[in-house]
Formats: C-alpha cells, structure tokens, sequence
C-alpha cells in the first residue's frame, strides 16, 4: 500500500488517531499506552538490538579466524619451499601463530569496527574490506608483539612473521565471506525497523529505498513541525512514543533544513536509544568522496572537487578492456543457449540494436538479445525536457510506459529482463569502445534533452551498471535519474567502480526496477 493511500485517512497526536494509522503497517491493535515499558509486539522477522549485532558480529570473525589459519598455514605450505613452512612442522606454526584469531578481534575491537557497522544503512563486505584489512593487520602486529614477550619471558615459541602475514590476507578474505553468510541468514531472521521524517519526493524516495532493502521494515513516516499530513503517523515531538510503540531502530530524517529547539531537544534525547541518519542540505552535491571535518568544533562537510583526469579516463579504459574480455570469454557459451532460446521462441533476430548517445554526445550502435518480438518496438519520446508534460516526480517505468511493453514481450524475453541478461551482449559494446563497464545510462537520440551540469554525463562512456541502475532504475525519477549520473562523473573513482559492479548482481537477483 502507498503511504499516501486514501485508506490511510488523516492523523493527529492523539493515541487513538496514530493506532488507526499504525494499523495499516500491519501493526497489531494492541499496542501499549503512550509511556508504558511494554515492549512493542514483534511483527515478522524481529529486530536485533546493537549489543547483539556486535556479540554476532565478534563471533563471526573469531570464528572465521581460527578456521583462516590453518588454512593459510596449509597454502602456504604448497607454495614454499623454506623448511619451517613445511606439513612436517603444521601441528607447531598452528600452536605458535595461535595468538592471531583473539588479537585480530581485539585489535578491530579497539579500532571501533564493531562500533561503526552499527551506524551503517547498509551494511556491505565490499566497503568492509579496508576495515578488515587495517583490523586483521593490526592484529597481526599485536600478535608478533604479545608473541614476542612471551617468548622472551616465558620462552615460548615464537611465531613467525611471514607466516603471520600470509594469515592476514586468507582472514580477510574468509572473514568477509563468512560476514556475508552471516548476514544472509541476519536478513532471513531479523529486521531494522525504520521511521521515515519528512515530506515530498525526497521522503519517498528514501522510503523506496528502505522497502528495496531486504534487512528494513518500513514502519511509517512521520513530518516535521506540529501539524500532521494524510498517511503519516505525527510530528516530530511523537518520535519518542513512536519509536517506543513500533519498536524502531532507525530514524532517517530527510533534509531537515531549518530544526526548531524544540525538534533538535527530541532528536538528542531520541539518539540515546535510537540511531539517526540525516540527508544533509545540498545533498545533490555530496558523494562517497566528500569528507567531514570542522573548524573550531562546528562539522563542515567537504564537498568533492570533479575530478576526470586524463589518467583516470585511461586507467578506466584499461579496466574496461580487461573485464570485458574476461567476461566474454567467460559468457560465449551462454550466447549460444541464450541464441537458441531466442530463435525457439519467437521469429526474428538474436540480437536487438538501437542507435544511442555515447561519449560526447556521439551516436553509437547498442547491442542487446531481441526481448520483444519483432516490429513492436517503441520509440520513447522524450521525457529529458524541462518543457515535458511528464510529471517529473513520476517514476520512469511509468513515465516510459513500461507497462505498454508487457504483451510484446516474448516468454524469454521477460526472464531476460528480470535477470538483466539481456545487457550482456554489450560488452561487445565496451571492447570497442563505445561503452563502458560502468557509467551513465546509454540515452537515446530523443532523450539527449540535458542541459547546464546534467550535460557532465557525457564527459564519459555510458555504462552496462552504474549508479543509476543499482539505485533502483525505472522505479526513479528523471530528476534522479540526471542527478545520479552527474553524481558519479564529478565523484568519479576506481573504487566506486569496483563498488557499483559488486552491487550489481545483487540488484540484478532482486529484479529492482527491471520491467
């Protein structure tokens, strides 16, 4: 149901008026008094409280790291030829290189990795990696040192560095599958309960985001200031009763601008219990790249400078080269079944091209499977203009008419698009250069609409993923769609790069805006 169903109805303060509209988020009609302890009833998967997530968390690491270290000592044993590597010597390097899994979770204990993941949204093993790798490190040197002592104190054997070092990369790597692992079933068992605040497009679209995500339940929304809106639960001075009523863990606020007293005195009372994140002011402007400090104690947020030099651009060609190979040569059989079941299906050609808009504006030819049949095919008009009649906070499979599309498209066509198999024959698109790996959304002729900053997106090749189609494709808005593209060219980096493509089977399993 849309939170701005007419179902709803409208809501005040009063606990009578919130239960009616708390019903309708499938919360139970025996909710407790305003300022009772009782705890709010469980609904679906129940939530985990921080201490948990960290006991969980501990664990999981320790866990990970104890089974790590036999098994690195055990490669390592492969791959060296030097004597005290050797299997005659494994039961030994183990008792004495004992010390690494406890010290790797102490030293990322003492280094507030476990405080920090509590604060994510989302969570992810791909931004963990340079948490782990500086934990797991440090552990390793804090292992070398507490071994040290005791072998000059208690002449106990002392381990051996390399040996150490080796252990540090295979934990890394076993510690971030078994993160993710533990996850998977964290998300199957448990939820984080979220409260939106605010109103428009913006609290929508957060609100989107937060149903997309399979670890979230979106709760409802509350609106800043005293009076109240259709389909939201109160104000600001009912967060502490709201979020002891539905058991909330967050609270994410959608630009507050201008807070009163009396807003700011609930937020800081309700941070001592809940967790608060904040879309800040300008948030068009911030990326990952942009970094808080202060001045004399007042928070600044630093935005990133654009940045797309001549070395970026050639590094992201070499990248592009090198994925796209492998992944061709990986996928060439899958061409042939995908070929077959095409041709089986319906008449026409295997492939589907079209003519669309690359690097400076410069007209290419895309490469797709055929998912409709033959002569169906729609031509979009525009909806890029700012004169279009389109309503810009619609999202884009409804102002593209996606829905139109669904009785031309063939039986494979439809699981092609769901699974988004159908983008892979553009690869052949990003060896030669017309696309690449990830980037801006390939627009076509009547969509090459963009003026003033928009027109950023072209200082790149289009993309196969990016930022766009990980944050939720046709379920955006034009507005965000623009925005999204321009974000990652001026915000450009390897990293995130690598970060889009890791999200992007996942968005593709999920079928998230796919139609």
């Amino acid at each position: 149901m849309s939170i701005s169903d007419p179902k709803i109805g409208s809501t005040d303060t009063t606990a009578a008026n919130g239960r009616a509209v708390l019903q309708n988020f499938a919360v139970p009609p025996t909710l407790p008094e305003p300022g009772s302890s009782t705890p709010a009833p469980s609904v679906g998967p129940r939530s985990i409280s921080d201490r948990e997530l960290a006991l969980v968390q501990v664990c999981t690491d320790f866990i990970c790291s104890c089974a790590a270290l036999p098994l690195a000592l055990l490669l390592l044993s492969m791959l060296s030829s030097v004597a005290t590597n050797s299997l005659h010597v494994f039961r030994s390097n183990v008792t004495s290189d004992s010390l690494l899994p406890l010290c790797v979770v102490v030293a990322m204990a003492l280094g507030g990795t476990y405080r920090v993941t509590h604060r994510r949204l989302q969570p992810s093993a791909f931004l963990e990696v340079r948490d782990l790798s500086f934990g797991v490190g440090s552990g390793c040197v804090l292992a070398l040192a507490i071994g040290a002592f005791l072998h000059a104190a208690i002449h106990m054997t002392e381990p051996i560095a390399t040996q150490l070092v080796f252990a540090v990369i295979v934990s890394v790597v076993v510690i971030s599958l078994g993160r993710i692992v533990t996850r998977y079933f964290l998300h199957a068992l448990t939820t984080t309960r979220v409260l939106v605040v605010g109103s428009g497009k913006l609290a929508n679209r957060i609100m989107m985001s937060v149903r997309q995500d399979p670890g979230m339940t979106l709760v409802g929304r509350a609106v800043e200031g005293t009076e109240s809106e259709s389909g939201t639960l109160g104000g600001v001075a009912d967060l502490p009763r709201l979020c002891q009523e539905l058991g909330v863990h967050r609270v994410l606020v959608a630009a507050p601008g201008n807070i009163s007293d009396e807003a700011l005195n609930t937020y800081r009372r309700l941070q001592e219990s809940i967790h608060i994140a904040m879309i800040p002011e300008y948030f068009e402007l911030v990326s990952w790249r942009s970094r808080l400090t202060d001045l004399a104690g007042m928070p600044f947020l630093e935005i990133a400078r654009p940045h797309l030099s001549v070395w970026d651009q050639f590094m992201k060609r070499v990248f592009d080269l090198c994925i796209s190979s492998f992944f061709l040569a990986l996928t060439s059989p899958l061409f042939l079944v995908i070929a077959i079941a095409i041709k089986l299906t319906s008449p026409g050609p295997v492939f589907f091209r079209q003519t669309r808009l690359g690097r400076g504006q410069l007209p290419f030819t895309i490469t797709k499977f055929r998912t409709m049949t033959v002569g169906t095919e729609m031509t979009h008009p525009s909806f890029l203009e700012e004169e279009s009649d389109d309503d810009p906070s619609l999202p884009l499979h409804q102002v593209r008419k996606k829905s139109d599309e669904t009785m031309r498209i063939t039986k494979i066509g439809a699981f092609l698009r769901k699974t988004s198999i159908d983008e892979i024959p553009q690869f052949i698109n990003v060896f030669r250069g017309d696309m690449s790996v990830v980037g801006p959304r390939p627009f076509i002729p009547s969509e090459s609409g963009v003026i003033g900053w928009g027109t950023r997106r072209f200082d790149v090749r289009p993309g196969i993923t990016g930022l766009w189609q990980v944050s939720g494709r046709n379920d955006l808005t034009r507005t965000d769609l623009v925005q999204l593209d321009y974000l990652y060219v001026a915000s450009w980096s390897l990293w995130w790069d690598l970060k889009i493509m890791w999200d992007t089977p996942k968005t593709m399993a999920r079928g998230t805006g796919a139609y």
